[in-house]
């Protein structure tokens, strides 16, 4: 790629959702490096000679679940001084013969680019889900109830804590009066009051 930024929304598409496993592989060969890594909740492979087979394996299995996939990524930034690249993608994946409706799950994928001759290649690539996205892409139905249970583990984090404060661990007590007179002006509005 000699643009990431602009390119990689199509490179994206041709690594996952190409239309022969022909044009899959091409776009391999031509993006990813010969040593190249990748990191997903489910599975993991160590950059290495020879990793980019195992890592086409992996797309190639994907393609073979899923006969449609449905893949936008919403934006890209280049970090140029660690050489990575961050995508917010949002994706339709519906496994060969399931009964459920495909829903649409987002991730963050951060991938490590290295430079050679000029072009940027991708060398390793780490998907990062919510609970919620990834079960999305097998069982739809339960990300509701994955998502309910998320709002219980918050609402009980926050019970938790009240009863930890009361107890006298982490207690906010003494800056009670402060705390209250800040969240009237709002965050940036007690340091511009400090400057009047």
């Amino acid at each position: 790629m000699q643009n990431p930024v602009s390119e990689i929304g199509a490179v994206v598409s041709l690594l996952t959702a190409a239309a022969a496993p022909e044009i899959q592989k091409s776009a391999f060969l031509k993006y990813i490096t010969p040593d190249a890594g990748f990191r997903h909740p489910i599975c993991n492979v160590t950059p290495g000679p020879g990793s980019r087979e195992r890592v086409l394996g992996i797309f190639q299995w994907y393609r073979i679940m899923s006969p449609h996939i449905d893949i936008t990524v919403n934006s890209a930034v280049h970090n140029p001084s660690n050489n990575t690249l961050l995508l917010d993608v949002v994706q339709e994946f519906h496994i060969r013969l399931s009964p459920f409706k495909p829903a649409p799950s987002r991730l963050l994928v951060r991938l490590t680019l290295r430079e050679e001759n000029g072009l940027q290649y991708i060398a390793f690539q780490e998907d990062f889900y919510h609970p919620d996205d990834f079960i999305s892409l097998v069982i739809p139905p339960l990300a509701p109830v994955i998502r309910a249970g998320l709002s219980l583990t918050s609402t009980v984090s926050e019970i938790y804590a009240k009863i930890g404060q009361l107890l006298g661990f982490w207690s906010t007590s003494g800056v009670a009066h402060e705390t209250s007179q800040h969240a009237q002006r709002g965050l940036y509005d007690s340091d511009h009051d400090k400057r009047d």
